[in-house]
């Protein structure tokens, strides 16, 4: 290999190591401090292949270089320990009571057939059927008053056996069609509450305290519905992104693309840290689920997680991406729980009926 090739490969090594290092502190840092690190930290498992790549590299062309890489991936392992799902068998334990809780981001139930697909809507609802959730979270919910097609609160209610709801509009239109989070059980809801966030028509934080089977020591849990700040990209920007050209980059477009970034990560940040202090604050065990609209490399998740436990993490397995829409491959929708819960057979139902794909997870307790 000649030393032009080498010292080429080598500055391109150095600059990934760079990227991939400075990643490991976007967890730890509030984006209004340093908002670039979060950009890095959704980057982070690209570079991380990046830098695998290298050290292949530097192994087979016999060159010491391959330790930057290497040393850099050891140390931060632990932030890639996040992605993963490592579980292949079951913890379901026997005798301890059990309650299965999804959360699902159904774009308005496809209102504006967005995925060219009329039925989109109904199979949604088959899906729902058919996991059968004691208990499901749902962001970017829509429901018409007046239509009996798309009466979806009626639907769910009469058809689906959700005998409890709780629905807080973000928006309402000619006083019929509503927008917002919605929650609904089986069994009894108790002290619904919203929490506004500042700045955000469309995000919201909501939660309500459900009343579980009897004969359990864990008789309440808090039940948050959150969907945070997302970035808002349009068709430009993801025709930016499937056009790039670091030889003629678009300017202007970047510009944007980044502006939208910042005040995104920002907000999260905010949003996060507000969404801390009413976990922190609740009297009972809690069960946050919702679209957060970041990785697990980022200060939204680690903020939020804090010393609950990650149900994909603990039952889960592969990648548990979630995001169904043009940038796909990333983990943004989670179910977080108190620590008495055991989480068991988590799953991802890869069905694009919706951007995201509805989660799932079998909650044990005592």
């Amino acid at each position: 290999m000649g030393r032009f090739i080498i010292k080429l490969l080598l500055s391109i090594n150095i600059l990934a190591c760079l990227g991939l290092a400075a990643s490991y502190f976007a967890p730890v840092t509030n984006p209004e401090e340093l908002w670039f690190l979060a950009v890095l930290g959704l980057g982070a498992p690209y570079l991380l292949i990046v830098n695998l790549v290298f050290v292949f590299i530097w192994i087979v062309f016999r060159r010491w270089y391959f330790i930057l890489s290497l040393l850099l991936l050891i140390l931060g392992w632990g932030n890639f320990t996040k992605i993963i799902g490592t579980n292949i068998t079951s913890k379901e334990v026997e005798g301890e009571k059990q309650l299965k809780v999804m959360s699902y981001n159904v774009q308005n139930f496809d209102l504006y057939n967005w995925t060219e697909n009329e039925e989109s809507r109904d199979r949604m609802l088959e899906l729902i059927k058919d996991q059968d959730p004691d208990i499901i979270a749902f962001q970017e919910f829509y429901t018409e008053e007046d239509d009996d097609h798309f009466h979806n609160i009626r639907l769910l209610v009469n058809e689906l056996d959700f005998k409890y709801f709780h629905f807080e509009k973000t928006l309402t239109l000619e006083y019929k069609n509503h927008w917002g989070l919605a929650t609904f059980s089986k069994y009894p809801l108790e002290n619904k509450n919203r929490v506004p966030i500042e700045g955000s028509r469309g995000n919201l934080i909501t939660y309500c305290d459900v009343k579980l089977p009897e004969n359990g020591k864990t008789q309440y849990a808090r039940v948050f519905n959150v969907h945070l700040q997302s970035i808002g990209f349009g068709r430009n920007d993801y025709k930016f992104f499937k056009k790039f050209q670091i030889q003629n980059p678009d300017i202007e477009s970047s510009k944007s693309v980044l502006r939208k970034l910042k005040n995104a990560y920002i907000k999260r940040g905010q949003q996060a840290d507000l969404l801390k202090d009413l976990t922190d604050q609740s009297p009972i065990p809690v069960i946050v689920c919702g679209d957060f609209n970041d990785t697990p490399i980022s200060y939204t998740y680690q903020k939020i997680k804090g010393d609950l436990k990650d149900a994909f993490l603990e039952s889960g397995f592969g990648l548990g991406g979630t995001y169904a829409g043009p940038l796909p491959s990333f983990r943004i929708d989670y179910i977080l729980v108190d620590t008495l819960f055991q989480p068991n057979n988590f799953e991802v139902i890869e069905k694009d009926y919706s951007d995201h794909f509805p989660v799932s997870v079998v909650l044990n307790y005592d």
